[in-house]
């Protein structure tokens, strides 16, 4: 299945970028959430489908689905990313996509005479707008995931790293705030790093903090997830020990995609 310049292997669970080579050994959400977008390309899929989990009963909250929905944007791409869509109220739609050489090559080989032209142009100018109407009556009704706030830590070195919160809700946003002035701090000591930009958002219960950092090593695109985990109030989910075990400062390229989580106590 090719989604923009990345193909999509079902069978081995993989998101393979063309261009650079990446393979992205998908997790258990983000992989669940693209299987079913593609099955059912080309319509929106409720949310509770898509937060109906595997076929071992297992159940993804509202906060799993928005991040792997999320991270799998990241990974297409800024060009690509609008493949997937949010339909505001009802779920996730993912657009049907064709390379445009592909369009071009199927077009050279028509032959339209001109009674076919003439009709060829009717429709085109009816669908236009039948469209027109569509997108003043609804189409304000699809409008892509907007972040809470970003902002921009300088290191020492002149490296800026972006620091973007991503919440359902623009109020009662304190502690996932308060996390994300303590992640740009951290990364303020950091002489330089790989990571150019890192993504926040809190579980439904706000009782996970999930992280995904974004970056470039020699030229190829590299990503971590991360999960903190803690049940303290108040909850210190970025803390000195956290951070000397994670490193955010590595300059090392890390596998893709990896995880690590930490259990309050």
């Amino acid at each position: 299945m090719q989604l923009g310049h990345c193909r999509f292997n079902i069978d081995k669970g993989e998101l393979i970028n063309q261009e650079t080579g990446v393979v992205w050994h998908l997790p258990r959400a983000e992989l669940h959430v693209l299987t079913l977008l593609v099955e059912y390309q080309g319509k929106v899929v409720a949310k509770p489908l898509l937060e109906s989990g595997h076929e071992d009963d297992s159940h993804l909250s509202s906060a799993s689905v928005a991040r792997a929905i999320f991270t799998l944007r990241s990974f297409l791409g800024p060009q690509y990313e609008t493949l997937i869509e949010t339909v505001k109220g009802q779920g996730y739609l993912l657009r049907h996509h064709r390379a445009r050489k592909e369009t071009d090559n199927k077009l050279g080989r028509v032959f339209i005479r001109p009674l076919q032209a003439l009709l060829v142009a009717i429709a085109l100018i009816s669908v236009s707008l039948v469209s027109l109407w569509w997108f003043n009556q609804v189409g304000h009704a699809v409008s892509p995931t907007m972040p809470l706030s970003i902002e921009t830590a300088t290191l020492d070195s002149g490296q800026q790293v972006d620091v973007i919160l991503y919440s359902p809700s623009n109020t009662n946003n304190e502690l996932l705030i308060d996390q994300g002035q303590q992640l740009t701090q951290s990364l303020l000591d950091c002489t330089e790093t790989v990571w150019n930009r890192a993504f926040l958002s809190l579980s439904h219960d706000k009782q996970v903090l999930n992280i995904t950092l974004r970056g470039d090593y020699f030229g190829q695109s590299i990503i971590r997830n991360l999960k903190i985990s803690d049940l303290r109030q108040p909850k210190r989910f970025i803390n000195p020990e956290w951070l000397e075990q994670v490193n955010i400062c590595d300059s090392l390229p890390v596998r893709l995609a990896s995880s690590h989580r930490t259990q309050g106590r």
